[in-house]
């Protein structure tokens, strides 16, 4: 299991509380990131695909908007930010992503 088992399921449930653009960009970054979730791995590195540069592009883009909407949207915005590091073959900043949109999701789970 990669560190998206740890947030994956609890930002797309918080997705489905946001209006608008908001929750279909939210959407977005859940469903870009169970795409990363089901590839193939070595070494807990995902293994590259050729379309990775264009996914970049749209996690960026998305992480970027939903960092400036309301801080609901912000756990989307951090797990677009680990699924960045992830695809950048980045597995400190990856978890330390993760762990940073767990401590979000939990100021909403309360």
């Amino acid at each position: 299991m990669t560190g998206y088992g740890l947030v994956l399921e609890r930002v797309a449930a918080l997705s489905e509380q946001l209006e608008g653009e908001a929750r279909v960009q939210a959407e977005r970054v859940v469903e870009l990131c169970r795409e990363l979730e089901r590839r193939p791995r070595t070494d807990g590195k995902l293994q590259p695909d050729s379309a990775d540069l264009e996914r970049k592009k749209e996690l960026g883009r998305l992480s970027e908007l939903l960092g400036r909407r309301a801080s609901r949207a912000l756990p989307a915005a951090s797990l677009g930010r680990a699924a960045l590091a992830d695809l950048g073959l980045d597995l400190r900043s990856f978890a330390s992503m993760c762990a940073d949109c767990d401590a979000k999701l939990q100021l909403w789970e309360r």
